[in-house]
């Protein structure tokens, strides 16, 4: 019965490894890969959400503009943000390994089960910290270094609106719609993870009700 009980223990164990493996990669995809995204450099300069609002509002003021100290500013922006990324994907594994810690069965069929409540914690905590830090970027690596990006012989009236309509566009309009697709993001990833953690679940208790390792008869 002792080597029974063992062989459940490390069964847990195991099951436990799995279920932290799963967040493991569920979080490096959405960190590394599905929001990440939307700080590279997009394939396209259309695509380019910042670049485009810079060169649309020159162009109507008929303004040329410093397209290489343009194009260093929003370069510094986006890496600034992309290096940090690797604090958010620590702190989503770090919390939900702790409930993984936590979890002990109490019953003989229990497995664990991660709730959206949990998650909606732990999401709030890091959208809360990267509108932080994509707010303090964007005035720190952009707006602060705006005049960098307009010739000595600009019409300074021109500069002042080009400067204000993208400074507002940026801290209003940017934000909002890049933190829209944060949220999306998040939850196609949360439901992943969810569905990724119950089938480990099933395999735990299949394995537990079939394996002839557990068959005490």
């Amino acid at each position: 019965m002792k080597e029974l009980e063992n062989l459940k223990k490390q069964h847990l164990l195991n099951y436990k490894k799995a279920i932290l493996e799963i967040i493991v990669n569920n979080t490096t995809g959405l960190m590394d890969d599905d929001i990440m995204s939307l700080f590279r450099v997009p394939p396209l300069d259309s695509m380019d959400l910042i670049k485009s609002k810079f060169l649309s509002l020159a162009k109507k003021e008929e303004v040329i503009l410093n397209t290489e100290a343009l194009n260093n500013i929003i370069c510094l922006y986006r890496n600034s943000i992309c290096k940090s990324l690797s604090k958010f994907k620590k702190i989503r594994i770090d919390e939900l390994s702790i409930k993984i810690d936590s979890f002990t069965p109490t019953k003989e069929y229990d497995v664990f089960k991660l709730m959206k409540k949990d998650l909606i914690a732990v999401d709030k905590k890091i959208r809360t910290q990267l509108k932080d830090l994509v707010n303090k970027n964007i005035d720190k690596m952009v707006i602060n270094n705006l005049e960098s990006i307009f010739n000595f012989d600009v019409d300074m009236d021109k500069k002042k609106l080009i400067i204000r309509d993208v400074s507002k566009y940026l801290t209003k309009n940017y934000i909002k719609q890049l933190f829209e697709n944060v949220d999306v993001k998040v939850i196609v990833k949360n439901t992943t993870l969810i569905n990724g953690i119950k089938e480990q679940g099933e395999r735990y208790l299949f394995t537990k009700e079939h394996s002839r390792l557990f068959d005490v008869s």
